[in-house]
């Protein structure tokens, strides 16, 4: 965008007057003498002018000065700040707002529940004493995905007598690129049946000399690290089950196993050139037709006449399957119409289902399928030989795409996109230095400039790092890169335009005047543009998610950076510039070459518009003046639009009724899940689609999910919140105590309770609350050789049941439940009972639409608020959590932010324009536009399809202070022309002054979208696109809706009301410092006057 007024609003039209018919240039509001001299003979230099001439003195010294402190403070952060090109995708989720404080608490007391359950007190110290890791800590040693799962998936089960759920837990779930089905491990129960067959085949080809117990390991199967590929069909006709598909899957399956057997990427079997066999769809053929001696060709073969009976079999088993199937139920418990060997991860989930024909079309056929290789745990090395998978691109019935189970592949590809993406910012270099060339002519002006524009980035990351204090830097930041190349340019083309128009208007003046003239003018001019650009990235900071929230500061940082270098670097290297002005150096001006044919010319009488300067003013003031052709043009473009203003005016205003219209159907996203790869490119993204659909994901969809409420700890997190790698403290809630009796009547009733509310269920089958398991232990005991036990008189006295005598309950509690029960819900800390966890299953999921997790929601806090109004003390600090209700945190603060960042940009937006205009009639044309550009780049937005997601909200707060840039300099030049001067006047001084600054500050930025939309990274394109479609509906906005609205109803005097009302203020200020002078010298008098008549 444009950062400042064009070069050329100082030289006023001489026929324009001040209202009395009196020829007044701009320069007239503030005399300026550039012997620095006002009218009254004293001297009229300001700070920032005598700055400019000390530099305009010194400017070598002042260049490189600047650079060698700019290039050591890069050094310093690129270096001691750890810098590094990495993808870091971490911490998508909210910090430090109620839901986010709740979930932590009770995920970092689940997560050491057995050291907590055993009261150690080692551990008890660390975590109330000392900050802990995040979950999402880099290790060394380890994948920090892989650490992460396991952290998840330990911190699950809460009791040891649980049985491992179908849809275990996932990590990944706590970050976008992640989702519900893809990060659950392949549920594989050991079967009798199986290890039978496969008993039977121990001596065949393929298995013989291999371990086929990984087949019945619950744990080796469902290793996340293990290729996952899954098949389609390519037509809905085909059925993954017909011959032709098995056969081509088989041959695809042994060319990608032989790979992996070459490479050493797999195991199973007792010499390193044989593996064993993927699990899968072939697999489960070879299983029915007992084809592990069998080629491909045969086994397809074989497996024809079985192929009906198993379509049979596999709908009414899918059928029975959705009907029946019980979250945390065994896989051996699916329905008894499921033949041998059948899992859900081999079929889809709309196989067999009629209702789902008209969304669908072909449920007739399986769509879908996967299956697992016994791959070594090295994602990398498996993903380097990514591209040497078989993935059936031969075949004409079938076709594969490849990934590890939780999503390896997308992570490092989007690493390694990361870096590609960042070359491809060596386009919008070329462009911009490009257009900074042809503007300025000097390849010495370009050259700075790309340097300033190029260090802008490190001395960002230096306040960021050094002085911000943000060590998380994400991957949303290097999107950074394009920004600065993108609106870079615009300072060097306003301050090059400011020192070219004071250079025309004083030819025989000085480099030191000029400068104290161009200098000040250029550095404020460029601050309004700045402000509201950098405010409308610093906006966005408010958002409670780490990566949002660094990305936006910054951005803002770099927006601040590259003013502050064109200001240190651009204005120097202009005064070394003028002094080459006379002289030929083809280094400074690139017309050099052409000086004695220009010479020539003038020599000859003629008119060379070269001679003049870009804008059509020749510096020969007795030469006649030729306007140059961008003149001709603008000057063209305002007859048109003065001509047919009027329909322009209605048109306006329709656009922009129906632009709001349309922009009000943009719809808030039905998933929380953010994608950062195209499907269409990645063959690991497409798996992801692909997986979506199976049968093992409609299971999960359909078993809802845990939540959680937690007794004995407060809502807190006391990590840095703007990094994912350190997380919090346990805080414990010192109110507590279930050992009164009103506290443990109200416990016991409290879990069924919950239990009979529409949002809670129990968590797992016969599942009963730790309390009312104490109750019945009790009751048990009372009748029992146990109750006359010392060790339980000791600790429980003659409890025959709930309430427990208070003094007794702490140690007759944890005796029951470390002697007999091992239920890791309840931890203890010196003999107490410190922390009590209620798990329920709820019956929504983080992928649930976010009107309905939103419902959902309040309707749980609604009754939890309602139980702890009536709980007895030592039981009021219960909370209700869960990690889909964090994600629907996330969501919620992620479009909140988009709306308050929006606020607060267009209200910076609004007051920088008044300010700068002085006029309120246009700020609210200028509010207008605005609003014109953000409703019609919203209507867009939504005609392609877009949701208010994650991405789409970042750029949706971020483009009002792009969009704004342009209307600020046609509203600032409209007002600049002093006196009553005809609206149609100021609208064409306005366009011819700005249009040409404009145009080209667009055509960089436009360059730098076009090349963004390159990029692999999607976030990358999405910002592009919006990129792209502010930057021309804001110059659309601003050539057009604007310069119609003042070309029609425009104010002939837009400064006289600001005035007179500072008039009117100052006059009252004056009157009433009258009027206290009158009273101090009235009281004066008056106690002079008492004084006299005393003495």
């Amino acid at each position: 965008m444009c950062k400042s007024d064009t070069a050329m609003e100082e030289n006023v039209n001489q026929g324009k007057g001040d209202g009395n018919g009196t020829g007044t240039s701009s320069d007239e509001e503030r005399p300026f003498s550039l012997q620095g001299e006002s009218t009254d003979g004293t001297s009229s230099y300001t700070l920032v002018e005598r700055i400019s001439r000390w530099v305009a003195r010194n400017p070598w010294k002042s260049l490189i000065g600047s650079f060698v402190g700019s290039f050591l403070l890069s050094f310093v952060a690129l270096t001691v700040g750890n810098f590094s090109v990495a993808a870091d995708n971490g911490g998508w989720t909210t910090r430090g707002t109620l839901i986010a404080n709740r979930h932590s608490q009770n995920f970092l007391a689940r997560l050491y529940r057995y050291d907590l359950f055993l009261g150690n007190e080692e551990v008890w110290d660390d975590l109330l004493t000392n900050v802990q890791p995040g979950w999402e800590t880099d290790d060394d040693d380890d994948d920090r995905r892989r650490r992460q799962r396991r952290m998840m998936e330990e911190a699950l089960p809460l009791s040891v007598n649980e049985e491992k759920p179908l849809n275990s837990h996932r990590m990944s779930s706590l970050f976008p690129s992640s989702s519900s089905f893809s990060a659950r491990p392949l549920i594989k129960i050991p079967s009798s049946w199986m290890e039978r067959r496969l008993e039977e085949q121990r001596d065949s080809t393929l298995l013989k000399g291999c371990n086929t117990e990984w087949y019945n390991s619950s744990y080796s199967m469902t290793d996340p690290v293990h290729l996952w590929p899954v098949w389609k069909p390519r037509s809905k006709s085909i059925s993954a089950l017909d011959p032709e598909v098995i056969h081509d899957m088989c041959v695809a399956e042994q060319n990608t196993l032989d790979h992996l057997v070459k490479n050493k990427l797999c195991y199973g079997c007792d010499t390193d050139d044989k593996c064993l066999p993927p699990y899968g769809l072939v697999f489960y053929v070879r299983l029915t037709v007992s084809g592990f001696d069998m080629d491909c060709k045969e086994l397809s073969e074989a497996w024809a006449p079985y192929q009906q009976e198993t379509e049979e079999a596999w709908k009414e088993c899918a059928a029975d399957t959705k009907l029946t199937y019980k979250e945390y139920q065994e896989i051996s418990d699916l329905p008894e119409s499921c033949p041998y060997g059948f899992f859900p991860t081999l079929l889809d989930e709309y196989y067999g289902d009629d209702s789902s024909y008209a969304s669908t079309g072909n449920t007739d056929n399986v769509q879908y399928t996967s299956s697992i290789f016994p791959t070594i745990s090295d994602s990398e090395a498996l993903f380097e030989e990514l591209s040497n998978y078989d993935r059936a691109s031969n075949s004409e019935v079938v076709k594969g795409a490849y990934d590890t189970q939780y999503e390896d592949f997308v992570n490092l590809q989007l690493d390694a996109s990361l870096n590609r993406d960042m070359s491809m910012a060596m386009g919008s270099a070329v462009i911009t230095s490009t257009a900074i060339l042809i503007h300025t002519r000097s390849p010495f002006l370009t050259f700075v400039g790309l340097f300033q524009i190029i260090l802008s980035f490190p001395l960002a990351y230096f306040v960021y790092y050094f002085i911000a204090g943000l060590e998380f830097f994400p991957f949303l930041n290097f999107i950074g890169v394009f920004v600065v190349f993108a609106l870079g340019a615009d300072d060097i083309f306003v301050a090059v335009d400011k020192w070219k128009n004071a250079r025309i208007d004083n030819k025989d003046a000085s480099t030191e005047d000029i400068a104290a003239k161009a200098f000040p003018d250029a550095a404020g001019a460029m601050f309004l543009t700045t402000l509201t650009t950098a405010v409308a990235f610093f906006g966005t900071a408010i958002c409670p998610v780490a990566p949002i929230k660094c990305f936006a500061v910054f951005c803002g940082l770099l927006i601040i950076f590259d003013y502050i270098l064109c200001i240190l670097l651009i204005l120097p290297a202009l005064c070394v510039y003028d002094g080459y002005r006379n002289k030929p150096n083809c280094c400074m001006v690139c017309r050099c070459c052409r000086k004695k044919e220009i010479s020539q010319k003038q020599d000859d009488g003629g008119d060379d518009e070269e001679a003049g300067d870009e804008n059509g003013v020749d510096e020969n003031e007795d030469a006649p003046k030729t306007e140059s052709l961008i003149r001709r043009i603008l000057t063209g473009l305002y007859n048109g639009l003065h001509t047919i203003r009027w329909p322009l005016f209605v048109g306006c205003v329709v656009a922009f009724i129906l632009s709001t219209v349309f922009a009000s159907k943009l719809e808030l996203p039905t998933t929380s899940d953010v994608r950062l790869l195209n499907s269409k490119k990645f063959q690991q993204e497409q798996n992801y689609e692909w997986r979506a659909n199976l049968l093992f994901n409609a299971l999960n969809r359909a078993s809802g999910s845990r939540a959680f409420v937690t007794f004995g700890t407060i809502p807190a997190d006391t990590g840095d919140h703007n990094n994912p790698e350190t997380f919090t403290q346990l805080v414990l809630d010192d109110s507590f105590d279930p050992s009164s009796t009103e506290a443990q009547l109200f416990l016991l009733d409290f879990c069924p309770r919950l239990l009979e509310q529409d949002f809670a269920s129990e968590f797992a089958e016969n599942y009963v609350c730790s309390m009312n398991k104490f109750d019945f232990w009790l009751k048990e005991q009372y009748n029992s050789s146990l109750f006359e036990d010392e060790t339980f008189v000791e600790n429980c006295g003659d409890a025959k049941g709930i309430p427990v005598a208070q003094e007794k309950f702490h140690s007759c509690m944890i005796y029951w439940n470390q002697a007999f029960e091992y239920d890791y819900s309840i931890s203890e800390r010196n003999g107490k009972v410190q922390i009590l966890t209620i798990p329920y299953k709820s019956r929504v999921s983080w992928g649930s639409p976010f009107q309905v997790l939103d419902d959902e929601w309040h309707l749980t806090e609604a009754w939890m608020k309602r139980e702890m109004e009536n709980a007895p003390e030592g039981a009021k600090g219960a909370y209700f959590t869960s990690e889909d209700f964090w994600w629907y945190d996330t969501n919620n603060q992620m479009l909140g932010t988009a709306y308050n960042a929006a606020a607060i940009a267009l209200a910076t937006a609004g007051i920088v324009i008044f300010f700068s205009s002085r006029s309120f009639v246009l700020t609210f044309f200028a509010i207008f536009t605005i609003g014109y550009v953000l409703t019609s780049v919203t209507a867009t937005m939504s005609a392609l399809g877009w949701t208010l997601g994650f991405l789409e909200s970042i750029c949706f707060a971020i483009l009002i202070g792009i969009s704004c840039d342009f209307v600020i300099h046609f509203s600032h030049a409209y007002a600049i022309l002093p006196g009553r001067v005809s609206r149609g006047e100021r609208t064409k001084y306005a366009l011819i002054m700005m249009g040409p600054s404009i145009l080209a500050a667009a055509f960089t930025t436009i360059s730098a979208a076009i090349i963004m939309l390159f990029t692999v990274i999607s976030f990358f394109q999405k910002f592009a696109i919006v990129l792209l479609f502010t930057v021309l509906q804001s110059t659309l906005g601003s050539f057009v809706v604007f310069l119609t609205l003042a070309d029609c109803i425009g104010p002939n005097e837009p400064t006289y009301l600001f005035n007179e009302l500072i008039a009117k203020c100052a006059s009252t200020f004056k009157k009433d410092e009258e009027k206290i002078v009158s009273r101090q010298t009235t009281v004066t008098t008056r106690e002079s006057t008492a004084e006299a008549s005393e003495h």
